[in-house]
């Protein structure tokens, strides 16, 4: 069957409340808010079946088409091949679901900026425990050179000063290792949530 028969089957057949139903959409006595423009009050009417539906509000309307149309921001046939395949009339070539693909698409998006916020804190506490590494070494070796160079100098608060410091050093090698050791598994998640989305 071509695009435009296609189109005037759906026309015919589909009704507006299996398109809203499709994206969610819920009316009440007949009215929603619309989707197209900002509103609080809903002013979109639809006229149930296959009359349609119009905004008072923006002053769009037409038929089911019209609406995924205006929905999705895509041509007539696009539309037609969406609605065919999210209803599975058959009138054209099966492929893959638009709508399927737009929710595959977004979960994708909010995975990508939640890993991508994940790095950007990993990367954050690294940049600072390598920052204290650094001072704690700087004072490790000026102690120790205060030890070498004079070691009765050295008080044993000072001694303890410089373990606890030897400790804590190791410490943020642990730590440092252990953001590695999560940003593989995240990396490892991610890959594993491609595949199987």
């Amino acid at each position: 069957m071509n695009m435009r028969m296609a189109g005037q089957v759906i026309r015919d057949q589909v009704t507006i409340e299996q398109i809203l139903d499709l994206y969610g959409y819920r009316t009440k006595h007949g009215f929603m808010c619309c989707p197209f423009h900002g509103e609080k009050e809903p002013s979109l009417k639809v006229y149930g079946g296959t009359k349609g539906w119009h905004c008072f509000g923006c002053e769009l309307g037409g038929s089911v088409i019209d609406f995924v149309m205006e929905h999705e921001n895509c041509k007539f046939a696009d539309a037609v091949r969406a609605i065919d395949t999210a209803l599975h009339l058959g009138l054209l070539d099966p492929h893959e679901n638009p709508f399927e693909a737009k929710d595959r698409q977004r979960a994708q998006d909010a995975l990508d900026k939640f890993v991508k916020a994940v790095y950007e804190f990993l990367d954050y506490q690294a940049r600072k425990i390598e920052i204290d590494q650094t001072r704690l070494i700087e004072k490790v070796k000026a102690l120790e050179e205060k030890r070498c160079n004079d070691i009765q100098s050295v008080t044993a608060d000072e001694w303890t000063v410089i373990d606890s410091w030897k400790d804590e050093s190791e410490y943020n090698d642990y730590r440092q290792a252990k953001i590695e050791e999560f940003k593989e598994e995240v990396a490892a998640w991610r890959r594993k949530a491609r595949r199987t989305g």
